[in-house]
């Protein structure tokens, strides 16, 4: 119906200015039957906008319905009567069909729209809230809490319970949200949408509340009001109607109209209709992708399941917007191919979680409930989970508000407990209160463990007539027990013929699951996992609960996706001494009996002996935590404490410790730091899944290889925390970026900022990220390769990259990377493209020349150039460089704040010209650093800064002998007569140099014989006592590398890292200190060719000046180079 559009714009253009100004009023406050266009939407628009916009958000019979209404209000009935006529015509000249839906077939589609917004503000304003006695609803707006909700990109089967994953992950505040309502919005695209969205995750974390948000806030107008309709289809609801047959209409019918206002057709416009499956790890009929009848008509009858299949193939309604929910084990159920975006709810963050507790209780309450849940790392973890948040109100919020509150609970068993002991008694109350007969109260709790238990197999979490029957339970019953219990077992109307019963989340069913094992043994002797025939019954009458609970254990690690995990520690709980007393108050019938549980602790330790998977290791020590043994923990812990775990061997039961306390541990989500517990290849792959639980790893200086890269690809492919990784100082080769690109290539790497200093790579690394740089999906924003030998051909191949429309990058530091003129033409015209992101560049210590930083300025220059900070430290730029960039400045002044000229040769003219920038008010030039410049600056390579050393006589050991102007040492046999003094090195042939350095300095030494230890040191280092602590490297106060024939070895701290000799040395060591930035790094020196092969770079935080150090063997000589 294109011709509408006209015909209105011809209606409006015989309005009077203060008619179009009424009818625009009319628009904005509302008609009956009409939702309102947003007042300021019609503030500035013209009568062609005007029309825009109803058709928009009517659709064509709607927009001509309204104008139709609002002109008689206006009193132009005369021009009211004319749009009826010529609509009237129109449609029956060009598609009588739609003529006899609007006339003869019922309600118009704003009338129903109307009306479903209507029937959908009654369904979803209001929320069950948990904690309410009896059972009150409360609006949904005064109690919703935003959840985090990212792009995410996992699914496939799931191999561990969704509780694990909790653990393995986290909230923060750092996260990059998605709206509810930018869901279908493309970022960075406005004129593209996401047509059909999978949302994930685990149960109880929020997805259903906050679709049923997202209708609320459509319903009432805040929210894609652009949307004409939302049909939420639950596959709960969806089940009873798997053997029938439907066509789209009359399934939409069925479930949302009467047949006096039903439906005759779909708004076929881009968007315009929403379906909204929730709960696909729910559906219990078949969704065929492949051979599938196809669809393409709304009222051709099929299956349920065929209907959906067509409508996210699109052969149905191919301009629909579909959103699918489920929980993560569910996501491979739907091919990615038929999925726009694939998000997933996280639930809550510690500020969320804190907001949360603070709309159920008072201030005061609700930060006693957060204090006391802090304590227990486990629990606090897992109210990022809002049942669970739900869960600890309940049972806190009562606890809190009494005065000897000794008995709240810490561990997950005692929270459930008392959960369950709270709904019992509100059972009784609302029993008591309808005066009807008594009920027993212990036998709906164990007929509820018995449904329970029969279906956490399939994990199971909706139930229907004929899965109540089964444990025994007629409709009849489940209606009482859903009436007198609602917050444990639920009953759900709807739109269906059939009920729905439910337990509110999975873990209260594993709890009633656990309940029922436990009471099965206590009193009837019996073990509930295996049939109850006669020999099994008389076999199981001489077990005891330790028997249980092994072959409980035994159970839970047989199983694949870890379904009994929680179930195990909730068993395992209950037989804790300090739960009796809850037990038995919630089970009075209970048989108790006085067993330790010490011998069940043994067994699971055992168990963790025995190299069981990792998420199974992990589950067993969560058990250990619910029984309350803290001995593998306080082992653990202890090790830590001395701060000698590098050198111990570990069992893989106490591995398994160690990376339970760091997943449990606040400051490792943030940071973890591999040198601070094992550096090493082993190391590392123990420690995998802190890596990947952490945001930022720091794996620098490991000793880690190739092979490590293969390791960390894994963590890259998985659903992993990690932002940022630091592998800086690790012998990885392009061999091991290569590996290490395979897991940055996968669409579910998070990774943002990476750091490989000095990590020996070559052209070949810089092929291999420009080609990550061109993926559609490419996360990294920051890359540190600084110190490595890239030239100028690999900086090429980087800037192919960065020049891609889908590079992010925002960071590239490229510090002593052996570049030239060529590479800053290249970065120059990266800074030109249409796509250039970044904002820092960092090309310190490289021998660009004026002529590069000429190349580099015609970036610059650029309008489209972003760049906030550019470092030119170092690169022999004169007074000619200094005027190419105040010339790019002046032409683009909108962005560069900060510049680092410092180690060059500017002159003064070259700073005038850009000290006048900073005072140009149209400049952002704010920081401009230009220190220790002078002509000794131009210099290639560190030669630039070379400074002279002598040793110190004072400081030399009596069996080291001076010479050649105390520039040589050599070790002697004979004592030498030096005379006393406070700084002479006493037990050790060691001796420092005279000067002290605190800003950038390199020098050289030759060494001789048969070792040599070329160091740096803070003065203070101790020079009396005969112990290692006086010896270079050894302590926190120096940082020495240690010479041999064909290899070294760099220590510090008693940390130490060997470092293979490359294949052409000689003994000539360089060594290079840049006090401010932190680093010491030592080089090989060629004999032939001077050329420096980086050997190690030691990074730290210096404090005072340092002095130069060595340490002479026997027969072996030190010379300090002159430096030309």
């Amino acid at each position: 119906m294109a011709t509408i559009r006209p015909v209105l714009l011809d209606i409006l253009q015989n309005l009077l200015e203060e008619d179009l100004k009424s009818f625009q009023w009319y628009l904005s406050n509302g008609v009956e039957g009409f939702t309102h266009i947003p007042r300021a939407q019609l503030e500035k628009a013209d009568r062609h906008d005007t029309v825009d916009k109803m058709v928009q958000s009517y659709g064509h019979n709607g927009a001509v319905e309204i104008t139709q209404a609002i002109l008689k209000n206006i009193n132009q009935n005369q021009l009211a009567e004319e749009l009826g006529t010529k609509h009237k015509e129109d449609v029956t000249d060009k598609n009588p069909e739609t003529l006899l839906s609007a006339t003869q077939d019922g309600e118009s589609e704003a009338l129903q729209r109307t009306r479903l917004m209507a029937i959908q503000k009654e369904t979803y304003e209001r929320i069950l809230i948990g904690n309410s006695l009896t059972g009150h609803k409360k609006f949904l707006e005064d109690i919703y809490t935003d959840l985090i909700i990212v792009q995410d990109e996992s699914g496939g089967v799931i191999c561990e319970h969704e509780v694990m994953q909790i653990e393995m992950s986290s909230c923060t505040d750092e996260e990059v949200c998605i709206k509810c309502s930018d869901l279908f919005k493309v970022q960075h695209d406005a004129s593209r949408c996401n047509r059909k969205v999978l949302t994930t995750g685990i149960a109880g974390v929020g997805k259903t509340v906050s679709v049923n948000k997202f209708i609320l806030d459509w319903v009432k107008g805040k929210e894609t009001q652009d949307l004409h309709f939302i049909f939420p289809l639950p596959f709960r609801e969806l089940n009873l109607k798997k053997d029938k047959k439907f066509s789209l209409i009359e399934l939409l019918n069925q479930c949302f109209f009467t047949s006096k206002t039903a439906l005759r057709s779909l708004p076929e416009d881009e968007g315009k209709v929403l379906f909204i499956f929730d709960g696909l790890d729910e559906c219990c009929f078949p969704l065929c992708f492949e051979g599938e009848e196809e669809v393409k008509d709304i009222n051709q009858r099929t299956s349920v399941g065929s209907l959906i299949t067509n409508l996210l193939q699109k052969n149905l309604l191919p301009f629909a917007l579909i959103w699918v929910t489920c929980r993560p084990a569910a996501a491979h159920l739907i091919p990615r191919d038929y999925i726009d975006l694939v998000t997933e709810v996280r639930g809550f963050n510690d500020e969320q979680k804190k907001a949360y507790f603070s709309k159920y209780c008072s201030e005061d309450v609700a930060f006693k409930i957060v204090s006391h849940i802090k304590k227990s790392r486990s629990l606090y973890i897992m109210c990022q989970i809002p049942v669970f948040c739900w869960i600890s109100a309940t049972v806190l919020q009562p606890l809190m508000a009494q005065e000897n509150n000794k008995d709240i609970p810490t561990t997950l068993t005692g929270m459930y407990l008392r959960f369950l002991l709270q709904q019992k008694n509100v059972m009784k109350k609302k029993y008591h209160e309808r005066r009807s007969k008594t009920i027993d109260a212990e036998h709906v709790i164990l007929k509820l463990g018995k449904l329970a238990f029969l279906n956490l197999e399939q994990g199971t979490l909706m139930f229907y007539e004929d899965d109540l029957k089964k444990c025994g339970i007629d409709v009849s019953d489940g209606t009482v027990f859903s009436g007198v219990c609602t917050q444990i077992f639920s009953e759900q109307e709807g739109v269906s013929e059939r009920n729905i019963f439910s337990f509110v989340h999975l873990s209260v069913q594993e709890s009633l699951a656990a309940l029922y094992v436990h009471h099965s043994h206590c009193n009837k002797q019996r073990n509930a996992f295996i049939p109850t025939d006669f020999w099994n019954k008389l076999t199981w009458k001489v077990k005891n609960l330790t028997d249980l609970h092994k072959y409980a254990v035994d159970r839970a690690l047989q199983s694949k996706n870890g379904h009994l995990d929680l179930f195990l520690r909730f068993l395992l709980g209950l037989s804790l001494e300090s739960h009796q007393s809850d037990l038995k108050e919630l089970l009075p019938s209970l048989k108790m009996k006085g067993e330790s549980v010490s011998d069940t602790a043994d067994y699971i330790k055992k168990k963790l002996s025995e190299q069981v998977l990792f998420d199974k290791s992990l589950n067993l020590i969560h058990c250990l935590s619910e029984l309350k043994d803290n001995s593998l923990m306080t082992e653990i812990r202890n090790y830590l404490n001395s701060g000698d775990l590098s050198t111990q061997t570990l069992s893989s039961t106490q591995w398994s410790a160690l990376v339970f306390v760091l997943l449990m541990s606040e400051e490792t989500q943030e940071k973890f730091e591999l040198r601070n517990y094992r550096p090493s290849d082993e190391g590392l792959r123990k420690l995998l899944p802190v890596v990947k639980s952490t945001r930022q790893a720091l794996l620098d200086d490991c000793n880690l290889n190739k092979d490590s890269c293969e390791a960390l690809a894994s963590v890259f492919s998985s659903d992993s925390s990690l932002k940022e990784l630091d592998l800086s100082n690790n012998d990885l080769k392009d061999s091991g970026v290569e590996l290490l690109s395979d897991g940055l290539k996968n669409p579910h790497c998070k990774l943002q900022t990476l750091r490989l200093v000095s990590c020996n790579l070559t052209v070949d690394s810089c092929k291999i990220f420009a080609q990550n740089l061109l993926l559609v999906h490419s996360s990294l924003k920051e890359l540190d390769l600084s110190n490595n030998d890239l030239q100028d051909s690999g900086v090429e191949l980087l800037s192919a990259g960065l020049k891609s429309s889908y590079c992010n990058m925002e960071i590239l530091r490229l510090v002593i990377c052996n570049l030239g003129e060529k590479a800053c033409e290249n970065l120059g015209l990266a800074l030109q493209s249409v796509n250039s992101s970044l904002k820092k560049l960092d090309l310190s210590n490289n021998d660009l020349l004026d002529s590069g930083v000429k190349l580099l300025s015609a970036g610059l220059k650029s309008l489209h150039c972003q760049l906030e900070s550019l470092g030119l430290s170092g690169c022999m730029v004169t007074d000619e460089g200094c005027s190419s960039l105040a010339s790019a400045l002046k032409s683009n002044p909108h962005h560069l704040r900060e510049l680092d000229l410092t180690y060059n040769n500017p002159g003064e003219c070259g700073v005038k010209l850009l000290s006048d920038l900073l005072e140009d008010r149209h400049c952002t030039l704010k920081k401009l650093q230009v220190e220790h410049g002078g002509k000794n600056k131009m210099k290639t390579g560190l030669k630039k800064y070379a400074c002279e050393l002598t040793l110190d006589l004072n400081t030399a050991n009596t069996h080291l002998s001076l010479s050649e102007g105390n520039r040589k040492v050599e070790w002697v046999e004979e004592k030498q007569p030096y005379p006393n003094h406070p700084d002479r090195f006493q037990y050790y042939q060691q001796v420092l140099s005279v000067e002290s350095q605190s800003e950038r300095c390199y020098w050289e030494v030759d060494c001789s014989g048969r070792g040599a230890v070329v160091a740096m040191t803070y003065r203070k280092i101790t020079r009396k006592e005969d112990n290692k602590n006086c010896l270079l490297g050894f302590n926190n106060q120096s940082w020495s590398l240690s010479c041999f024939n064909d290899s070294y070895i760099v220590w510090h701290n008693y940390n130490i890292t060997t470092v293979a000799a490359p294949p052409s040395h000689n003994r000539r060591i360089g060594v290079y200190l840049d006090w401010m930035a932190g680093t010491l790094s030592f080089y090989s020196i060629s004999p032939n060719t001077h050329t420096l092969t980086h050997l190690h770079t030691l990074h730290s935080t210096f404090t005072e000046p340092l002095y130069a150090g060595f340490r002479v063997g026997p027969h072996s000589t030190v010379c300090v180079c002159k430096m030309e």
